[in-house]
């Protein structure tokens, strides 16, 4: 059953033998991305230097530029090599559209053309920003001949909540400043000391464009976000790969999901509309400096006022979409590696785990359900997999459901009738030649000789999403979005040009599968690895090929917490890893983390490199099931916390600074987070052989240890806990009201019935730091809610009393001083 003709159990990545005829072509070495401006010899640069004229708009203002062109040289003295504006040559002019879009959000288009949006013209379900502006919205312009500049300015409303645009005329200059004339945001001008800076203006180099910005990055300030970061959650002095890549590991800085957008601690975020090979340097090439650079002739970006991160990232999930709540079914457990061979095989694997009592939902076929390998035709092997309907008709009734892998690739076999028919229907991404894209002939490596389904083309998506549809009606619950990275720029596509196509192919990729299994089920329910911004509106995503070591833990820690600050609030991970096997330890911290992440899923590389608990000891079986019976009994409260994220944006996995933006200690913490409002989990991301003991950060305010009751008050500190296998530190908040529902085998594709509500009181009528960071918050009254089934249920905790609205019969308790430490 296992092994055989289906042993995927190899190296990964595969390793290839050269020739010895020369160094193997990558997509680093095709690529060749906006930076290249900053040191080609011959680059101009258009600098926006000064307003020459304004005109009012119904929303905001348009400014007419001026500036010098500029030849980048480097200038050296002894070994020192700098940047160099030389000439001031020519002038040229541009322009500037800057325009009150939302409550708090400003738009800010750079260009010749300022009104000009590259994306407007295609489907909504495939554009990063999908809101329109505000039509009860607009901006009110003055001029003011002085400022604390010391030259004159335009000051604009930004958007109604306090804050203000101010427009430097000479030399020209952005900012954003409160109520209280701070400066919250503003460009950065380069000088002597800045040589490395870019500021705003527009580049050219042979027939290459791309645009420029650099705003100041101050004192303390932190920048979070940008996409799923495996190298670390806080971006500063740090570089960004910003091309979606196969990451081959979960802790370098290569990553499936690159969003631009961020936030940062001086109370703002930033969100750059443009998919043209957007590339980031936050205190890299100078301190005080954060800059971006798109290859296009616009440079389009919306400055969002918070003044809190949760108001920051809920107002950038109204410009491109927040996430719908996916299926109660899909928060049970995944059951996964690559592959399960037959259907054989997939009864066993289900027969053994209700044998072992372990709670799960769902079975996942990696590529062997394919008559070959990675065939990609989406039709079952008749000889492994015969009678698919019937079979998962089986499953469904014992409440298994069924999620088939597939990828953007189609390999160019004759026997494959969709390699066939897309070819015929010109649905395949073409090279210059005009035949189906394929990479150089000298790449070496895996995939490089599939062809690309051009999901920009409708004609092709709506072709893909008939197949999807049809699988969907056969029995299949989910589709496994796998790839979707390794887009050329040079590959010819339907709906836009190469340059814009790369990171926001994983878009029309994701919301074409996504959309199709909606139509049939009314569920928004995919497993997809690649990603940007508007993906969040398409989950759920995990973190794809992860490495079974410490390192690929902690890195994996890393990207589900950045993922979730970049908008994108439903998040997974392969349990144990995937490339390697994991020891039994590993195996069982890497559980305790996933079992608590937003969604959950064991899967490993190879249909011989089993996941299930079982396979790593009667130890990692019965730890593996104690946490995964606990988070079947959390349904109610993970439903809860999802329906929060599709209403507030605020993301499962929870960086502790959305809670506690005012605490600097916060922004900092890496390697724990909030699972929802109120649960502080800490994974253990170190062996036992080099440290029994976890510190723990906890932020101000009472917390309960969630295994002992114990209460904690902290005015913001570290603890030291001492850690087995058999645990990791978890801590409740002060005022938090859990709702369990009872133990089984299956969600049922339900929460209910909800058999225990815990509330845990506050400490002398305050709670400390509440959930958007109120020190000294009075404690009158805290709620969690839950829709059931269109009726929302409340549970209220006042003081030590604690009711549910619809009453429930079910126990409720009271966790307070009286029972804490």
């Amino acid at each position: 059953m296992e092994g055989g003709d289906w042993d995927l159990a190899k190296d990964f990545p595969e390793r290839v033998d050269l020739d010895g005829s020369g160094e193997a072509r990558t997509m680093a070495r095709i690529y060749r991305g906006p930076s290249e401006f900053r040191t080609a010899d011959g680059a101009t640069h258009l600098r926006l230097e000064t307003v020459t004229s304004w005109t009012p708009t119904p929303r905001g203002v348009l400014l007419d530029l001026s500036g010098q062109t500029y030849e980048n040289r480097f200038v050296q003295t002894h070994e020192t090599q700098m940047h160099q504006f030389s000439g001031g040559g020519h002038e040229h002019t541009s322009g500037a559209l800057i325009e009150a879009f939302a409550p708090g959000v400003t738009r800010v288009r750079l260009g010749r053309d300022p009104s000009q949006d590259p994306y407007s013209h295609l489907p909504a379900h495939s554009r990063m920003l999908v809101a329109d502006p505000d039509p009860a919205l607009g901006a009110s312009v003055a001029e003011v001949m002085g400022t604390r500049e010391g030259a004159a300015a335009i000051v604009m409303d930004a958007g109604g909540d306090g804050a203000g645009i101010r427009v430097r005329l000479d030399p020209f200059r952005l900012s954003l400043v409160d109520s209280a004339d701070t400066e919250i945001w503003a460009q950065k001008k380069r000088d002597l000391f800045t040589s490395d800076v870019f500021d705003a203006g527009e580049a050219q180099w042979n027939d290459r464009r791309a645009f420029f910005d650099s705003f100041e990055l101050r004192e303390r300030e932190r920048i979070v976000g940008l996409g799923e970061r495996f190298d670390g959650v806080l971006r500063n002095g740090r570089a960004v790969d910003f091309r979606n890549k196969d990451a081959i590991g979960s802790s370098s800085g290569r990553t499936y999901i690159n969003v631009p957008f961020y936030i940062s601690s001086a109370g703002y975020g930033l969100f750059v509309n443009s998919s043209a090979n957007p590339e980031w340097e936050i205190g890299t090439q100078d301190l005080t400096t954060l800059g971006v650079v798109v290859e296009d002739e616009i440079l389009d970006y919306f400055v969002i006022h918070g003044p809190d991160p949760s108001t920051i990232l809920k107002r950038y999930g109204l410009l491109t979409g927040l996430a719908p709540v996916p299926p109660v079914w899909s928060f049970g457990l995944w059951l996964s590696r690559n592959s399960y061979t037959s259907w054989d095989m997939v009864d066993q694997i289900a027969a053994e785990a209700d044998k072992e009592h372990l709670p799960f939902d769902v079975v996942n076929l990696d590529p062997a359900w394919f008559t070959e390998t990675y065939n990609c035709d989406l039709r079952f092997s008749p000889d492994r997999f015969p009678d698919p309907e019937g079979h998962m008709r089986a499953l469904r009734e014992r409440g298994i459901r069924v999620c088939l892998w597939q990828y953007n690739f189609i390999p160019p076999r004759e026997n494959n009738a969709n390699y066939r028919e897309a070819l015929d229907r010109a649905y395949l991404v073409t090279g210059s030649d005009g035949l189906p894209y394929r990479y150089p002939e000298d790449t070496v490596g895996s995939r490089t000789d599939e062809t690309i389904i051009d999901f920009t083309n409708p004609d092709a998506a709506e072709w893909y999403a008939a197949q999807i549809r049809g699988l969907v009606r056969s029995g299949v619950s989910s589709i496994k979005v796998d790839y979707g990275e390794g887009i050329p720029d040079e590959g010819n596509y339907h709906a836009l040009p190469g340059k814009r196509v790369h990171n926001i192919y994983s878009l029309f990729y994701n919301a074409c599968i996504a959309r199709a299994i909606h139509d049939e089920t009314g569920e928004w329910i995919v497993w997809a690895r690649s990603g940007t911004a508007g993906s969040q509106r398409y989950p759920v995503h995990w973190g794809g090929d992860g490495q079974c070591s410490w390192a690929g833990l902690a890195g994996t820690v890393k990207g589900a917490i950045s993922t979730g600050l970049s908008g994108i609030p439903f998040y997974s991970h392969d349990i144990g890893g995937f490339i390697g096997r994991p020891s039994e330890e590993l195996y069982i911290r890497w559980a305790q983390f996933g079992l608590l992440s937003s969604h959950a899923r064991t899967h490993g590389n190879g249909n011989t490199n089993s996941r299930e608990p079982w396979s790593f000891g009667s130890d990692a079986a019965r730890i593996f099931r104690r946490f995964a019976e606990l988070r079947y009994s959390l349904l109610p409260y993970l439903l809860s916390t999802a329906q929060e994220a599709s209403r507030d944006g605020l993301p499962v996995i929870r960086s502790l600074l959305l809670a506690y933006p005012d605490d600097y200690v916060a922004w900092t913490i890496e390697d724990e987070y909030l699972l929802g409002s109120d649960l502080l989990v800490a994974p253990v991301l170190r062996p036992l052989t080099q440290a029994k003991v976890r510190d723990v950060y906890l932020p101000a305010g009472s917390w309960y240890d969630f295994w002992t009751n114990e209460r904690i008050d902290s005015d913001g500190r570290w603890i030291a806990v001492p850690v087995t296998l058999e645990s990791i530190p978890i801590y409740v908040r002060a005022g938090a009201v859990i709702p369990y529902t009872e133990a089984r085998t299956r969600t049922e594709n339900r929460v209910t019935p909800i058999i225990r509500v815990e509330a845990y009181a506050p400490v002398n009528g305050h709670i400390g730091h509440g959930p958007h960071g109120a020190a000294g918050r009075s404690s009158i009254a805290t709620t969690r809610r839950l829709e059931i089934d269109n009726t929302e249920h409340s549970f209220t905790l006042r003081g030590s009393e604690l009711e549910t609205v619809p009453a429930l019969d079910a126990d409720l308790v009271v966790i307070g001083p009286e029972t804490g430490g």
